[in-house]
């Protein structure tokens, strides 16, 4: 196993195609059992790296290689892919909002999610999810997109910052299939 990173509640170790997460030493809390409890519920619904084990304080999953969400955004020129990945997430967000489970990382999701060379958007890191009457996966994700508005438009993607916003809070009042499929829609 190689050390492959270093979080403030996590160690992350690679292990063939394998990665192994423990609880940081350093931390006073730990998420791990959390993250594998989420983790087995989401990968029922295609959402997160595959969970193969947890046993004596370690997790382990699927090793996604990818890049993270920020970089593909300023590498990525393909408008095509660009819009695929935001509509991938948005449909993770939308199938973890329908399961009642705020993940409450995704305003800035810089580490939280993966583009994979196939174009596959894989969210990671699921030790701070809990169960929500009202989750606000898809809302935080809107904050998300409109902070990049700028950047997007660079690519040719235009994202009206107060349309995206408007349609974020009716679909907060009513996160309706409706009102989901109109998000969806504003990304064009």
């Amino acid at each position: 196993m190689e050390l492959f990173a270093r979080g403030k509640r996590g160690v992350i170790y690679r292990d063939g195609n394998d990665c192994v997460k423990e609880k940081n030493p350093l931390s006073a809390v730990d998420t791990l059992e959390n993250e594998a409890e989420f983790l087995k519920l989401l990968n029922k619904k295609n959402i997160g790296p595959r969970f193969i084990s947890y046993e004596n304080g370690r997790l382990r999953r699927e090793f996604v290689d990818g890049e993270h969400m920020g970089k593909f955004l300023v590498a990525e020129s393909d408008r095509k892919k660009i819009l695929s990945v935001l509509r991938q997430v948005l449909m993770q967000c939308r199938e973890m909002d329908l399961l009642g489970i705020n993940k409450t990382e995704l305003t800035n999701p810089y580490k939280d999610i993966l583009v994979a060379s196939d174009g596959k958007a894989v969210m990671i890191d699921f030790e701070r999810c809990k169960r929500s009457e009202k989750p606000k996966n898809i809302t935080q994700f809107l904050q998300y997109i409109a902070k990049k508005s700028p950047e997007l438009a660079g690519k040719k993607i235009l994202v009206d910052r107060n349309v995206l916003i408007a349609l974020g809070k009716e679909y907060k009042s009513l996160p309706s299939e409706k009102n989901f499929r109109r998000i969806l829609s504003a990304l064009s």
